[in-house]
Parts: C-alpha cells; structure tokens; sequence
C-alpha cells in the first residue's frame, strides 16, 4: 500500500520549487509574470516570494518600464546565498572554479597536479578552493557543496578511489570525509570523464543526445555514458574504466595491470613509448603532435597507430551502448589531427557509422560537469522535493568575464 504523502506540505513544495525555477530559468520577473509562468495564484507567488526574502534568496532589482499602466517590482536569486566549487582533478593538473547559485561561473584556476600526491592533493584542492572563495569576496560558510571529479572509481566500503593510478595514494585515503573535513559543506565524489560528459550535456555537443558517449584519452584513457540525461556508473561505480578493455595491448601482461591494456597502449605514457621505442627522441606527447605538423613520418605513424587502436575502443562503445552521440576529449583526443584519424579507422571497423565529433567545453569539459553536479545538488537540497524526488532543470550556464585565469 503506498503512503499517503500529507498534501499541504507537498503543495508547499511545489510552491516553492515552481517559483524557484521561475526566478532562476526567468529572471529578473515580476510576481505577475510568475503567476502566468507557473501556473500559481498571485497570494501563492506572494507568499512564496515573501518567504524567499526573508531567508535571503530573492531579492527585488528594480521595476519594469516602457508599459502603459502601474509598474512592478522585479525579483531575481541571490547570487551569494549561496556557492558551490567544481573541481577537476587530473595526473598533470587540476582546475578548480567557483559558481553562484544562479548559476555564473564567477572565478577558475588551474595549476599542476601535486606530484606526492594522496594528502597533498586534497591539501591542494582545499587551498585551491579557498583561494576562490577568498578572491569572490564569498563567506566560507556559504560553499555549500563541492564537486570533485577524480580519476577512478570510489570505493564504497572504504572511501578510497581505486583504479587511478595516475594520482597516487588515492587508493589508501578517505578521500570524501578527508575533503569534508578540509572543507566543510557537502563534498561528493565523481569519476572525472563521467564530469566531462555531464558537461557536455549541460553546456556542449550532447544538449540534445539522448544515449550519449565521452571517450577522453589523455594521460590516461576513460569512457563516461549517459542515457537520457542520467549516468551509467554500474554495480560498483567503474562503467566506463575501458582503459582496462583488452585491446591494444596483452591484458595478461604484468606491465598492463595497474593501467589496463588500452591505457597503457594509448595513454600518454603508451604514446610516448612507442614513440621512443621507434626511434624518436621527443619529451612529450605535445612534442610529438609537433613533429607531426612539421611533417615527420615517424610521429604521423605513431599517432594513426594510437588512433586505429582508439578506433578498435569507439567500436566497442558503439556495440555494447549504441549511443546516438560520441564525444571525444582528452589532451590527445581533443587534437584535430588526431580525430581526423580516429574517425577514418571508426569508419572502417564500427558496426555501422558512428557520430563522432569533438569536445565543445574541451578541457573545461570536467569542470563545467562538476560545477552541473554541485548545482543541481545545491538546487535539489534548497528547493528540491524529497517526497517527490526529480531534478532541476539547470540553465544555460553564464561565465562572467574574467572567470578564468
């Protein structure tokens, strides 16, 4: 027998979150125009809107002119009744940026990753999440949530985020309690490709896809899926760790295991091996991707090779998931040069043609899908419905000038 849900509380709910979505999808409003976009009496909107006052989430802007008649008051969010950091956290860098509750990304950085990793990481990301707060003149008590994207898979019984080997001691920490305490407010843990595709949606090349691919390669290689609008995470959270797809490489190698066959194979570290081993000379994958444009044969053999074997893992992605959409990102994937190559040998070998196209966010691509995720839950737990759960809709994201640096 289903509970019987008590219907004032519900309708004031409702109430609320209606004139929310109002304000945030539609203002600066009038309460009229609020009662016409949403469907609620005026004394509703009146009461609500009241209410949002008092507790410092609305406030009036102005009146509206230029119409024949009384004029009316306009109201909008607070922008600062509350914040939210975003975090992106990679094997070479992490980005971090800071957005209000409308919405507006207001500030971001980005620096390298801390080489000793484990405590030292989370020592920087808190630093780095400060700074933001400091530099927007935003209280600390009001970040309310913070959203990290990490490579890897959080570990359920321990906390710890397995799998990624390219930010070590991360699989012997706490991380989300570690970073709670170093931060307070709400802290939630996400794998970074998953944030990246996320991003997409939100603000990139998947608005409108409905089954939807992030292929990133990079220092590593991950896989983000999304089917109408929600992740794929599977049973233990690791849907997507495709670095570990027995293709490239021989999975049964010792060398393979901590990275996979196809992350060893492909990742920048893969690259950069076989491009040595071949007889080159660069520093860097970078270095490599400059030789080819000065034409050298050798760094053009070597990046159509890494693309044939992404290919091979497009392919797959494409027989087991069909997405509508495959988003390519990554230092590597995010080159034309190589997605040029990348979808010639996809044509050749997938099941049937493949959508696949670049990243539009490209290496914000993470941070914009982690500032969607502590949004939607700083919206959810101020306005959201628990006794009738669905998310909120966010906006098109506004970037104020002069948000990065």
């Amino acid at each position: 027998m289903l509970q019987q849900i008590p219907q004032p509380r519900v309708t004031r709910q409702l109430s609320q979150r209606a004139v929310f979505e109002g304000l945030l999808h539609r203002g600066p409003i009038s309460r009229a125009d609020l009662a016409k976009a949403t469907g609620l009496s005026k004394q509703t909107i009146s009461e609500v809107v009241d209410a949002f006052e008092q507790r410092g989430w609305a406030r009036p802007v102005g009146r509206t002119s230029g119409n024949i008649g009384r004029t009316a008051v306009l109201y909008e969010l607070c922008p600062e009744a509350g914040y939210v950091v975003g975090v992106d956290l990679g094997g070479t860098k992490v980005t971090a940026a800071i957005a209000d509750m409308t919405c507006a990304t207001l500030l971001e950085v980005t620096e390298p990753t801390d080489r000793r990793g484990g405590k030292a990481v989370l020592d920087q990301i808190a630093r780095l999440a400060a700074k933001l707060a400091r530099d927007v003149k935003a209280h600390p008590s009001r970040v309310l949530c913070a959203a990290i994207g990490t490579p890897g898979v959080v570990n359920k019984r321990t906390g710890a985020i397995d799998l990624a080997p390219n930010v070590p001691g991360f699989d012997e920490l706490e991380v989300g309690g570690l970073l709670k305490d170093k931060l307070g407010g709400h802290v939630l843990i996400e794998n970074d490709v998953n944030l990246a595709l996320l991003g997409e949606i939100w603000q990139g090349r998947a608005r409108d896809a409905a089954h939807v691919a992030f292929l990133a390669f990079g220092t590593g290689v991950g896989l983000g899926l999304a089917a109408n609008g929600r992740l794929i995470r599977g049973e233990n959270g690791a849907a997507g760790e495709i670095g570990y797809l027995p293709i490239g490489g021989d999975a049964f190698s010792s060398e393979t295991r901590s990275h996979g066959a196809l992350e060893y194979e492909i990742g920048a570290g893969g690259v950069l091996r076989r491009y040595r081993a071949a007889g080159g000379g660069a520093e860097s994958v970078k270095e490599i991707f400059e030789r080819l444009a000065a034409g050298e044969q050798l760094a053009a053999k070597i990046i159509d090779e890494t693309a044939r074997i992404a290919a091979l893992a497009a392919a797959a992605v494409a027989a087991l998931f069909d997405p509508q959409l495959i988003v390519v990102g990554g230092s590597i994937g995010g080159r034309q040069e190589f997605l040029d190559r990348l979808q010639a040998h996809a044509a050749r070998c997938a099941p049937r043609p493949l959508d696949i196209c670049a990243s539009a966010l490209q290496n914000r691509a993470g941070v914009v899908g982690a500032l969607a995720v502590a949004l939607n839950w700083l919206h959810e737990e101020l306005f959201g419905l628990p006794d009738l759960p669905g998310e909120l809709p966010l906006p098109a994201p506004k970037v104020l000038s002069g948000a990065s640096r």
